[in-house]
């Protein structure tokens, strides 16, 4: 057959290009466009074509030559009339030259070791074998307590697979998050003729937790402090995820003012780094007072005259 297709551009290669350069162009290409991934879609089984063609030559020693020397004398091999990739019949390997080991290796690739094998011994006109396809991924949600997502726990679930149910101890890792994945690899819907599984993700929601915020991997505990407190300072103790501790309220402490407390913080995705737990002070302002004490306030407040709002607006 003569030609008059640019395979080199078909291949995304230049002309200088080494056999190795024009194997993994065709990988590439291969895995993108195999008619058995788009099935149904012409433009797929035309491009596809064209990539082999392409390769059959630019791999082929002789056959480069002479299309370089514009004899473009290519592609000796049956047309792909009819089969079970929508259209595209079975590929005895020898349609593409010498390199006979180099095709087998791709195609094993990109269907699996069984499918190259069975393809090997293929002849015009026999069906491809049963090509060796992955298993679909299942999604499961999963609903969990603020404190298990942040240290980690495993929970027991249960799981779609093929006709029936799976139950499964999954290991969930600290640190996850409202929406994150974790991978549980294999545990998918199972291959079809031999092929591998897909895997499970497991989509966490985390439920509010009473009193802490979570912020990316900070937490925030509002703190409520009496007037006293902020006003002198004051030693008070928190919750924290790991228990309670000790914190220092400065003298002078504002409302809304936050404190830190350094590595206190829920862990990141690698579990190697944890972010900061903040206090966020609250005043408490008693609700009621006797007439004494709002005497004696008066008096605080005529001694030590203080504008809030002075210069804010």
């Amino acid at each position: 057959m003569v030609t008059n297709k640019d395979y080199y551009a078909i291949l995304g290669v230049g002309r200088n290009a080494s056999i190795e350069d024009v194997k993994k162009a065709y990988r590439r290409l291969a895995r993108k466009y195999h008619p058995d991934l788009h099935p149904g879609d012409k433009e797929m089984e035309a491009k596809f074509k064209d990539i082999n063609e392409a390769y059959s030559v630019l791999v082929d020693t002789e056959k480069r030559k002479q299309y370089d020397l514009g004899e473009r004398v290519v592609f000796e091999g049956a047309p792909f009339t009819g089969g079970p990739f929508g259209g595209f019949r079975s590929v005895d390997f020898r349609d593409f030259g010498a390199d006979l080991g180099g095709v087998e290796e791709i195609f094993g690739e990109i269907f699996g070791r069984r499918g190259a094998r069975g393809a090997r011994g293929a002849r015009p006109g026999r069906a491809w074998p049963n090509v060796p396809t992955r298993g679909e991924d299942t999604l499961y949600s999963l609903d969990i307590d603020f404190m298990h997502a942040v240290k980690g726990t495993d929970v027991r679930i249960s799981v779609r697979k093929g006709a029936g149910t799976e139950k499964l101890t999954v290991k969930i890792p600290p640190g996850v998050k409202d929406g994150s994945r974790v991978r549980v690899a294999g545990r998918g819907h199972p291959g079809a003729y031999g092929g591998p599984p897909g895997d499970l993700y497991i989509l966490t929601r985390v439920k509010p937790h009473p009193y802490f915020r979570r912020v990316d991997n900070d937490i925030y505990l509002d703190v409520p402090v009496t007037v006293n407190e902020a006003l002198f300072g004051a030693k008070i103790k928190v919750p924290t995820l790991e228990g309670f501790s000790t914190v220092k309220i400065p003298p002078g402490t504002q409302g809304g003012q936050k404190l830190r407390l350094k590595g206190k913080g829920a862990p990141n995705a690698a579990g190697r780094q944890r972010g900061d737990q903040y206090m966020v002070v609250n005043i408490a302002v008693p609700k009621g007072v006797d007439k004494k004490s709002k005497e004696l306030l008066e008096e605080v407040a005529r001694i030590n005259p203080y504008e809030p709002r002075r210069g804010l607006w």
